[in-house]
């Protein structure tokens, strides 16, 4: 070896062993501390003076300031006389699908069953409201994600997704799809054409039936058809129904059901319907009287998102803070804006009313944080300020629930998005 390179050789060495020394340094994800809060978690007490740790876009610690160690190097926030909780979750929303009573992409009027329908191809990412960005005005106002569901004019009207509220596509802010198949029942249902199916209750019911009954028998056909091929190399297998294939995800218990439904007999046949076929899960939405049943539905474990109207009137005329009833019987609760028909910013306010009316703050904050992501089944994922969930979270200068506190800070997967 020439004596000239012996020196280049070196250097290189010497940049090789510096570089391999601050690589993992430089690719460490930033720590931050926020420190003195009172961290309202949705999985326990609130603490007080609290901190909350985060590290590369997960949540390390939350816990009392003295039992959480913040490591050497953290970035420390100092927010004392703040309150955090987790990123809150609408768990029913039309958000993008275009405003209430006008031109909408939510709803497919040519069949009264269209379980093959995704919703993820109907969201416009910039929310569709006249110089209005739907998504980031909602997580400004501490939304971090939604159900977005098709609406109600079709008794099936196809598959859901849980969306986060950040990224410029729709595929950048899918974090569960499909999570559920949307169906309504009852005369709240809009589609009616004269002469065909369903002009009634019990007509609605049938179509949900008809479809399972379909899906049994294209899975018997699939079924059928692997059996024959090894034995028959020009067996066909049946052709391929994009309904029927949506279907046997419930038929299976691969996808869980929910239903837009009203009144209380309404209520009873879909429990009866989760029940006939067995559902994964059910969950309802509005169910104006689904106190009327609030055993039975706790009985059975189906799950009520209340909203956009949160007090109802029995026969005397006595308010009935639906969200409260329906939790006090053991009814798993979330709160819903329904948006558009209440904007999504105002989901926290929607909380607020059950509140004023006198339920308890901390299973409101349940009911727009962990309530809902175990309505999506991401529980495991969102909705508690708990380690090793998605850092989401929102920093506010007051009481969550209190019209005049103000979001000061919105975090989604440990990125101020706010």
């Amino acid at each position: 070896m020439r004596e000239s390179v012996r020196p280049l050789l070196a250097a290189c060495a010497v940049a090789l062993a510096w570089f391999l020394a601050i690589a993992p340094a430089a690719q460490a994800p930033e720590t931050i501390a926020f420190r003195g809060a009172r961290l309202l978690t949705a999985a326990g007490p609130d603490i007080p003076d609290g901190v909350l740790l985060i590290t590369g876009g997960k949540i390390a610690a939350a816990g009392p300031r003295g039992q959480v160690e913040i490591p050497s190097g953290a970035r420390v926030v100092d927010a004392k006389g703040k309150t955090i909780t987790p990123g809150l979750i609408d768990a029913h929303s039309h958000i993008g699908l275009g405003a209430s009573g006008g031109e909408t992409e939510d709803n497919e009027g040519s069949d009264p069953a269209t379980p093959q329908l995704r919703v993820i191809d109907s969201i416009h990412p910039d929310g569709m409201a006249p110089d209005i960005d739907q998504f980031k005005s909602a997580a400004a106002e501490g939304v971090t994600a939604v159900i977005a569901r098709p609406g109600s004019g079709n008794v099936i009207g196809g598959q859901s997704a849980l969306l986060k509220l950040r990224g410029g596509t729709v595929d950048d802010m899918v974090l569960r799809f499909p999570c559920d198949m949307k169906m309504a029942l009852g005369r709240k249902t809009g589609y009616a054409v004269k002469g065909q199916m369903p002009t009634t209750k019990m007509g609605a019911a049938f179509l949900v039936r008809k479809a399972m009954a379909e899906a049994a028998d294209y899975q018997r056909a699939l079924q059928r058809y692997e059996k024959e091929k090894g034995a028959k190399p020009d067996a066909e297998p049946p052709a391929r129904d994009l309904a029927k294939e949506a279907m046997l995800k419930v038929l299976n218990r691969e996808l869980p059901v929910h239903v837009h439904v009203a009144t209380a007999d309404d209520i009873m046949t879909a429990v009866r319907l989760g029940e006939e076929f067995n559902f994964l899960r059910l969950s309802l939405v509005h169910a104006e009287e689904a106190w009327k049943v609030a055993a039975t539905l706790a009985e059975r474990h189906v799950a009520v998102v209340v909203g956009p109207v949160m007090v109802t009137y029995d026969d005397e005329n006595h308010a009935i803070n639906l969200a409260q009833a329906l939790q006090q019987k053991g009814v798993e609760v979330s709160i819903t804006t329904d948006a558009d028909v209440v904007q999504q910013p105002f989901l926290r306010f929607q909380a607020a009313v059950a509140v004023k009316h006198g339920m308890d703050p901390a299973e409101a904050l349940k009911a727009v944080t962990i309530n809902p992501a175990r309505v999506a089944g991401a529980e495991q994922r969102i909705g508690s300020l708990e380690a090793g969930k998605d850092a989401d979270f929102v920093v506010f200068d007051g009481d969550p629930f209190d019209i005049q506190s103000r979001v000061l800070d919105v975090f989604i997967d440990g990125r101020r998005v706010r």
